[in-house]
């Protein structure tokens, strides 16, 4: 279980202490804010860094897959019962996706639709959905009235919270860029 350390925050008297504080909390986010910049980028150095390496390594790869892929089809005997086959150096096999269905030949999932509700109506094989439309109630919260949102049994909030913003001078705008 990790332990929980509680901070208490300052307690300010006067602006001139509330000033100096907000000038703390400036230095901190400008330094987050800067250290983030140069962690970002030594992760664009260090993936450009491999990247063509790894694009390399998968185009060599691609044609000795599909060689060993080709090799698989032509030769199912080697494979016996088994959808796989266990070499020396690696496993080569098929895998079996989970089962999924798409429409036959001229079909469209609207007409498969219709076909189920004319042919099969006492069938659970169509699904309903209902939902609030929220955006909907906030795009016309202005023409109801407080006593029709009340009887819908909602309520509009529009919460406040509070945000220190530094100000950036030129030069750390561009460090932090």
């Amino acid at each position: 279980m990790s332990k929980r350390i509680k901070t208490t925050a300052p307690t300010l008297k006067t602006r001139e202490e509330m000033e100096a504080l907000v000038g703390d909390i400036a230095r901190l986010k400008t330094f987050q804010q800067q250290t983030t910049a140069m962690m970002d980028q030594r992760i664009t150095e260090v993936r450009a860094e491999y990247e063509q390496q790894l694009s390399d390594a998968e185009r060599d790869l691609a044609p000795m897959v599909e060689a060993v892929r080709q090799w698989a089809e032509a030769n199912p005997e080697a494979f016996g019962k088994h959808k796989s086959l266990d070499l020396l150096h690696g496993v080569i096999g098929w895998r079996v996706g989970m089962p999924t269905l798409k429409t036959l030949s001229g079909w469209t999932w609207d007409r498969v639709l219709e076909k189920l509700k004319s042919t099969y109506p006492g069938l659970t094989f169509i699904r309903t959905k209902e939902e609030v439309d929220k955006a909907s109630i906030l795009a016309q919260r202005e023409t109801l009235l407080d006593g029709d949102l009340r009887q819908m049994g909602v309520r509009v909030v529009q919460e406040e919270t509070f945000f220190i913003e530094p100000k950036l001078t030129e030069v750390e705008t561009k460090l932090a860029a």
